[in-house]
């Protein structure tokens, strides 16, 4: 089982503080969400046991072929090595979370990142703002990877190059494990990007999302 990083009251209490100076020096939103995972990659788990029952069907035929299989190995012998082979193939990505994720094309690992990324934009209604200028700082803990995703109204006028260096800001921070740090500093970086490409704070709704960091357990 892989070892969890952990959110200290102090560290969410940082990642607040850096939301709350935000939305007060700019008209944005912002959302911090921090995810255990974006799927679970079960596929991957019958890609490994059919690799294996490959590797033993390899085995057993190149034996009989060099007349090196015990005479006294069955069908039925061979037929249940064959399960139980299966089976291990199964379960060691079962019960090892990252190999499953090994097992996964990276395209694929990225479009699940992405589409899970995407769902919590609707659910979390980062869409639901003054003038659409809500962002969801979308941190997926499994797959090490982190989406920016910036509502129509701020993606208009701010490019990806920008979002790349907050999600670099973010990296950063969980690669020195730091990760309260990190987010903070991808939220003040995202905040003088809001401030130089012109939504300056103006009178709104106080709150209309929630300052606090959403955390899977």
């Amino acid at each position: 089982m892989r070892n969890k990083i952990q959110f200290s009251d102090a560290d969410k209490q940082t990642v607040k503080e850096a939301v709350q100076h935000l939305e007060q020096k700019t008209s944005g939103e912002l959302v911090v969400y921090f995810a255990r995972d974006s799927d679970g990659y079960f596929q991957a788990c019958w890609k490994m046991a059919s690799l294996f029952v490959a590797i033993f069907l390899g085995v057993i035929a190149s034996l009989s072929y060099l007349w090196l299989l015990p005479e006294s190995i069955s069908i039925l012998t061979i037929c249940l090595l064959g399960i139980a082979t299966l089976i291990v193939g199964f379960a060691i990505p079962y019960f090892i979370t990252s190999l499953r994720v090994s097992f996964t094309p990276d395209e694929t690992v990225f479009q699940r990142v992405l589409t899970k990324a995407r769902d919590i934009f609707l659910q979390e209604q980062v869409f639901d703002t003054n003038d659409r200028i809500g962002i969801l700082i979308y941190i997926s803990e499994l797959e090490h990877q982190v989406q920016i995703l910036g509502d129509s109204g701020i993606n208009a006028k701010i490019q990806q190059e920008d979002w790349d260096e907050v999600l670099g800001l973010v990296i950063q921070g969980l690669k020195n494990n730091t990760p309260a740090k990190g987010i903070a500093d991808a939220i003040q970086r995202c905040e003088e990007l809001l401030l130089s490409n012109g939504f300056n704070n103006i009178i709104k709704p106080d709150n209309e999302l929630s300052d606090e960091m959403r955390i899977e357990e």
